[in-house]
């Protein structure tokens, strides 16, 4: 779709057009992905009065509901198929306003890809901070890996506020939109995980929080959170 937007704007200029502003061509591929997403999710839906909403939000056949209609949760953190990559993000928060955001990037073998603590200096409440590893996190991903990745969060709220297609209006809604569009950008499932299978995250985002601390360790991650990786390794 991409390269066809080009090829058209290209057109445009040759026969000596207007090139169309880059907001437009924005709209018209993120128009042309909900469409096409609605009729891959909708096929016997009606397109024209689309009344069904869209989801980018996948579930990996690990996640699917169980024969009872409950939802099985994962436990324990479990290393990606081969070929794509998994990042676990969590946000923490504290009463006297001190925030923190975790990520960690892995792949199929559980070797580390990055890990990143980044204190929050304006944290609103814990779900904001949830959105904030959200954001900080797919946007490392996105830079540091080529290949399509799961995210993981243990925050069921943050999930289904992403899940809704509708306008956000909320004080989120900021965060909220920029996590869409860097979900369009590549192959990226959302599931929802345990705290169990969230350790690593959470003591990252512990780091941001308690100590302050905003860094980045590429193929490497601080002693401090050690113990969290090696009982996901076990």
């Amino acid at each position: 779709m991409l390269l066809w937007r080009i090829w058209h704007v290209h057109n445009e200029l040759t026969h000596n057009k207007l090139a169309p502003l880059a907001e437009s061509s924005r709209r018209f591929l993120c128009s042309y992905m909900d469409t096409l997403m609605y009729i891959k999710q909708h096929p016997t839906a009606d397109v024209v009065k689309g009344k069904e909403t869209v989801s980018y939000i996948s579930v990996s056949n690990q996640d699917k509901h169980m024969g009872d209609g409950r939802k099985k949760i994962r436990k324990k953190w479990q290393p990606p198929e081969e070929g794509r990559m998994k990042l676990n993000v969590d946000g923490a928060y504290a009463n006297d306003g001190t925030a923190g955001a975790g990520m960690i990037l892995r792949d199929y073998t559980g070797a580390v890809i990055f890990a990143a603590s980044r204190q929050i200096r304006v944290g609103i409440d814990a779900l904001d901070s949830e959105l904030a590893a959200m954001k900080e996190g797919l946007a490392l991903a996105l830079h540091w890996t080529p290949n399509a990745f799961t995210l993981e969060s243990d925050c069921a709220e943050a999930i289904k506020l992403l899940d809704v297609r509708s306008p956000n209006a909320s004080i989120y809604a900021s965060r909220i939109s920029m996590i869409r569009e860097l979900i369009r950008e590549r192959d990226i499932q959302i599931v929802q995980i345990s705290r169990d299978a969230n350790k690593a995250s959470r003591e990252l985002a512990r780091l941001g929080r308690v100590q302050g601390r905003t860094a980045v360790w590429l193929r490497n991650y601080p002693p401090e959170i050690t113990e969290a990786i090696c009982a996901d390794c076990t």
